[in-house]
């Protein structure tokens, strides 16, 4: 059968030419000998494709099975962590519009991995924040000019700090030190704190709200300088109108409390049961109608009276179950042949046993007072995170710039644990998961890109459970 030449074109040797139902297709044609017939028969192969006018079509080859292309990143903490965040990182871009971003990620991958800034790049991109917020300029050379810039600007950090107290709440200033090995920073100075330690430091103020449980502003001041002289500076820049000073026991001399009465700064200070300050009487009576009165803190019955001694106001708290193990303590000691333990110590340490003595200039009740004082601990557990958790208790940085953004940063993750031990504290989880434990059990949950869609992998047993406990969902 003759063909148009535009279809002949494609016979070749071994090849055949079908036309079904007006269509042409080709096919690969051999020869076979047939015994039966005696002669050579045609069989037809494989099929080469469909001759149009314009060519040969080829046929649809069987697509080979290749390997799915899969990038995975962290999702799980990450994500958590900017929901938890989401009014902190919406008041950074209303005072940091252009640079909300890469402070709120770097606050981020602070709490999930202690990222040091030269490693920021290399773990934001291991990170789903990544793909949320998309290409941040987090080189080294990049975040060293980012952070003298950002530094600069202390009224746009103090002015985002201050949309986090309305003004009304109890806040409680502490300090902390903090080791640099910074040769050429300004405000670095040999100081001293209660490790004994006179290494170069600066000093960290740190206000505590103690309604909202967070940390609401941060001072840097030189190692040099003691802590009161820099509140009443403090209470200045953050506009904090009901503010408290709380401080451990070795703060309380004389020269402080005339520092902290001549800056009009409201104080709570523990005093050592040693101090000539520390009156006994009433518990040496052993009667309770002696005491003002009692009140229930967690579950334990705290005996209190006040007195004053020079217009100094005194408040003296009896703690029976604290008693009880100080004395079992003290007895042991004396069991176990210590020399410094002896009967007639016991003797003379009863009345302090299960004892704490304020020192005062606030005109509340006592167990307001004992309430706020042990709203210490929260700024203590803030001290611990930003040392402890976060690693971040020796500065290399050389600007004091750099150091002050150092910081903002360090306090924006602050803030951001503080979210997550909250969440665990309100869902009586605390006593089963640290925020580490937290971190590690959601940091391990990724979303995998597989040939262009974002899927989230499994997600264990454990990880499901401490999810459910917080009533959290990972989508």
């Amino acid at each position: 059968m003759a063909y148009p030449d535009w279809i002949e074109k494609h016979r070749a040797k071994g090849t055949n030419i079908s036309c079904i139902r007006g269509k042409y297709y080709l096919y690969e044609a051999t020869s076979v000998w047939n015994k039966e017939k005696g002669r050579a028969q045609k069989k037809t192969g494989k099929y080469l494709g469909r001759i149009t006018e314009d060519g040969l079509i080829p046929p649809r080859k069987q697509q080979e099975k290749t390997p799915a292309v899969v990038t995975t990143k962290e999702y799980g903490a990450s994500s958590i962590l900017c929901e938890l965040g989401n009014e902190i990182h919406k008041r950074l871009k209303e005072k940091f519009p252009k640079e909300a971003d890469t402070i709120f990620s770097l606050a981020v991958l602070r709490v999930i991995e202690r990222c040091p800034y030269k490693r920021a790049a290399f773990l934001y991109e291991k990170t789903f924040l990544s793909e949320t917020f998309g290409k941040l300029p987090l080189s080294g050379a990049s975040i060293s000019g980012f952070l003298r810039v950002l530094g600069q600007d202390r009224e746009k950090i103090v002015g985002f700090m201050k949309e986090f107290t309305d003004g009304t709440e109890k806040i409680l200033f502490d300090g902390t030190n903090i080791i640099t090995k910074s040769g050429n920073l300004e405000i670095n100075r040999l100081g001293y704190n209660s490790h004994r330690q006179y290494d170069p430091q600066i000093n960290l103020l740190y206000a505590f709200s103690a309604e909202k449980k967070l940390p609401i502003y941060y001072r840097i001041v030189s190692g040099n300088i003691k802590d009161v002289t820099s509140f009443s500076q403090a209470v200045i820049e953050s506009g904090i109108s009901d503010m408290v000073v709380i401080a451990d026991k070795g703060f309380g001399s004389e020269a402080n409390f005339e520092m902290l009465e001549a800056n009009g700064l409201k104080y709570i200070v523990p005093l050592r049961r040693n101090n000539g300050l520390f009156i006994r009487d009433k518990m040496q009576v052993g009667n309770r109608d002696a005491f003002d009165g009692y009140f229930m803190f967690n579950g334990r019955v705290i005996w209190y009276y006040s007195y004053e001694v020079d217009e100094k106001k005194l408040v003296v708290y009896l703690d029976n179950d604290l008693k009880n193990e100080e004395e079992k303590d003290y007895i042991r000691r004396i069991e176990a042949n210590n020399e410094d333990y002896t009967h007639e110590g016991f003797l003379k340490k009863q009345y302090d046993f299960g004892t704490i003595i304020f020192r005062t200039n606030l005109d509340t009740d006592a167990e307001k007072l004992y309430c706020l004082y042990k709203s210490r601990g929260e700024i203590e557990q803030s001290f611990d995170f930003l040392k402890n958790l976060l690693e971040l208790d020796i500065v290399y940085l050389q600007d004091k710039y750099a150091v002050e953004a150092w910081a903002f940063i360090n306090h924006i993750s602050l803030m951001l644990t503080f979210l997550v031990y909250n969440l665990l504290r309100s869902k009586n989880q605390l006593s089963k998961y640290s925020v580490s434990d937290f971190l590690f059990h959601l940091k391990y949950i990724h979303k995998v890109k597989v040939n262009n869609l974002w899927l989230t992998s499994e997600i264990s047993g454990k990880t499901i459970k401490l999810l459910t406990s917080l009533d959290l969902h990972i989508t």
